[in-house]
């Protein structure tokens, strides 16, 4: 069974048989991807010409973790949950990703299993690398590989951040702390009627819950104590940061 068979992808597309206008607009994509950003034209040619393009419907499994890694996956439109099951059956979320990053890059080197499910949030479209024509363009173009590995330590670095919070910190300042990083990420400036900064990614509370390693009820009752304290508002499901210093502070920021 192929990959597209085993994942149900949702085959859109190739490289050969897509408008020229598409295929400018990807190699775009692709060249503000920072693993492929320093690329000289013809070798994002290249990494371009080796892309298929697949759409996935939201709540749709990109990739199951324990499934064997195929292909390397750049973002093209929407947003995805990375989580993790643990012994306990436990999900444990490990970040959200949006267009322009790029995921499932550990499992495609070592030819080894996914390490986490990979689900879409909402509509996606995807650009797919094979794990072979990939490996064979590493072995032509050491810049790819120096970019990777740079894209590597970054996430390894933001894992081991992540690992610290839960160790040192309280719920509070680690709820904060993700509500901080998704309004740099997610969010959008509000003027009226009060000033803030609305997290665009709608999120239910059990997943902010996974994604601090705390419960549902947890949540619920900082969200709470923060809205009734003018800290926090809540609008048609979206989250409101009202006070970014005060919520530096609950977090434990430093600023340089």
């Amino acid at each position: 069974m192929d990959e597209n068979t085993c994942y149900g992808y949702e085959l859109v597309h190739t490289w050969t048989h897509m408008p020229a206008k598409l295929q400018e607009k990807h190699q775009e994509l692709l060249g503000s991807i920072p693993l492929f950003a320093e690329l000289s034209e013809e070798q994002l040619s290249k990494v371009a010409g080796l892309a298929v393009v697949k759409n996935f419907s939201a709540r749709e499994a990109v990739v199951s973790q324990g499934d064997p890694a195929r292909s390397l996956f750049a973002i093209v439109r929407g947003k995805l949950k990375v989580a993790s099951s643990g012994p306990d059956g436990r999900d444990v979320v490990l970040g959200i990703m949006s267009e322009g990053e790029v995921f499932g890059e550990v499992a495609l080197l070592d030819g080894g299993l996914r390490s986490a499910t990979c689900t879409a949030m909402e509509p996606c479209e995807l650009l797919a690398i094979d794990r072979l024509e990939f490996m064979a363009l590493l072995e032509q173009s050491p810049a790819i590989a120096v970019k990777l590995l740079q894209v590597l330590g970054a996430r390894v670095r933001r894992l081991s951040q992540r690992s610290e919070d839960t160790a040192l910190l309280d719920v509070p300042s680690r709820l904060a702390r993700c509500l901080l990083d998704l309004a740099k990420r997610f969010g959008e400036k509000r003027r009226a009627p009060a000033p803030g900064i609305v997290i665009t990614l709608k999120l239910s509370q059990q997943e902010l819950g996974d994604m601090v390693g705390a419960t549902r009820e947890s949540v619920n009752k900082n969200l709470g104590d923060w809205t009734r304290q003018g800290l926090l508002e809540l609008v048609s499901g979206r989250l409101i940061i009202l006070d970014i210093d005060e919520f530096r502070r609950l977090a434990r920021v430093v600023e340089d």
